[in-house]
């Protein structure tokens, strides 16, 4: 339980602070050509901190990095505070992103190892994005949007305590190189997929809360928009997440998602957006378990492989936010959505006919550590 408590409080903290820091960025007088380079900076620092610390569980262990990472963590949420201008707010964010990197990677390798579910491990962090959205949103309405930075901290504390209970078994340690090739090769189609899938979401949403405001929903109202996608996710991962073969998994979700993306240009009005979010909560859960059980299976370095999926999905949104900034600038909001679209429906084929995992199915993971360390 107390893994789910980790999942649950860390997502409720990274989400309730990303829902509205656009938002926040626009009411400090920061053009949206500028609000797209904070979270680029931010992918950028989760990025490289992923690729490290992802390979440094593997060869030294997990607590330490899940430690250290919730604590740093809350310090740097805690940060956002004082931020009041374009370089303050890009410097913070950018630690932000630096600390969220550090303790991922340990935790989902920890929750395999020890025989747990990762379809409701990974439901429990939807769960917490939903109920954390919507606490946020309060909280925006009736104080500042500055408060829901601390109540980020918060919840990194909480997470931080329940760690604090967690029993750790003596860690075999996993030769990796330094820059683990092999490891990106044998999941290179799942890596590609995701990576052009999650560069057209970023495009959208780096300007989603506000193109939600420009449909006529207030700062609550995002709020339960936000929580429509998270239970969705927190419902389909907890009940389906495990029961369908990943590769299926994987190709329906990233499918689903270009119908999703899709559907969000059909919108007038911001109520119109709460079906599009049920189904958007439905693709990704399948793409998001699918993939983890995927690397989980594949790979002996699963703390690397799993570091590497979370470097992928950081690259996505320092690219995405480029994107739609150029973008944005020529047909607004909606032309990041027809782009999403079409980069999803790529990936889902890109994946689909790649022959790397066609015939590859449950690989000999004894086989794999042997290669590795003869590296």
């Amino acid at each position: 339980m107390r893994l789910n408590l980790i999942r649950f409080f860390t997502f409720g903290g990274i989400m309730t602070s990303w829902t509205y820091l656009s938002i926040f960025a626009s009411q400090s007088g920061i053009p949206d050509s500028q609000i797209g380079l904070i979270v680029a900076f931010y992918s950028l620092a989760l990025f490289l901190s992923s690729f490290v610390f992802g390979r440094a569980s593997d060869r030294f262990g997990r607590k330490l990095f899940l430690l250290i990472g919730l604590a740093l963590s809350g310090i740097a949420f805690f940060l956002q505070i004082f931020a009041h201008d374009i370089i303050t707010l890009l410097l913070v964010r950018s630690f932000v992103g630096f600390c969220l990197g550090i303790y991922p990677a340990a935790l989902v390798a920890y929750v395999h190892e020890n025989k747990k579910s990762l379809a409701k491990f990974s439901s429990f962090g939807s769960l917490g994005w939903g109920v954390g959205t919507i606490a946020g949103g309060l909280i925006a309405v009736y104080f500042t949007i500055r408060a829901v930075f601390l109540l980020s901290s918060v919840l990194f504390i909480f997470a931080l305590t329940a760690a604090f209970g967690i029993k750790f078994k003596k860690h075999d340690a996993v030769d990796v190189p330094k820059f683990p090739i092999e490891v990106a090769k044998r999941n290179l189609s799942l890596y590609l997929s995701i990576l052009i899938r999650h560069s057209g979401a970023h495009m959208i949403w780096t300007f989603w809360p506000l193109f939600l405001q420009s449909l006529g929903a207030d700062l609550f109202w995002i709020g339960v928009i936000q929580l429509t996608n998270s239970l969705t996710q927190f419902v389909i991962m907890f009940i389906l997440g495990g029961r369908l073969s990943y590769i299926s998994s994987i190709i329906v979700g990233l499918t689903l998602s270009s119908v999703s993306f899709f559907s969000f240009t059909l919108a007038s009005d911001f109520w119109q957006i709460l079906p599009t979010q049920i189904l958007l909560g439905i693709s990704w859960s399948l793409i998001y378990v699918g993939g983890l059980r995927y690397l989980m299976d594949r790979n002996i370095e699963r703390a690397t492989a799993s570091g590497l999926f979370d470097s992928v999905l950081s690259l996505s949104s320092i690219i995405g936010p480029f994107m739609a900034t150029l973008v944005v600038a020529f047909g607004g909001y909606r032309v990041t959505m027809y782009f999403a679209a079409i980069f999803a429906i790529v990936g889902a084929l890109l994946f689909r006919f790649s022959k790397q995992h066609a015939s590859v199915g449950h690989l000999n993971l004894n086989n794999v550590g042997k290669n590795n360390n003869n590296k």
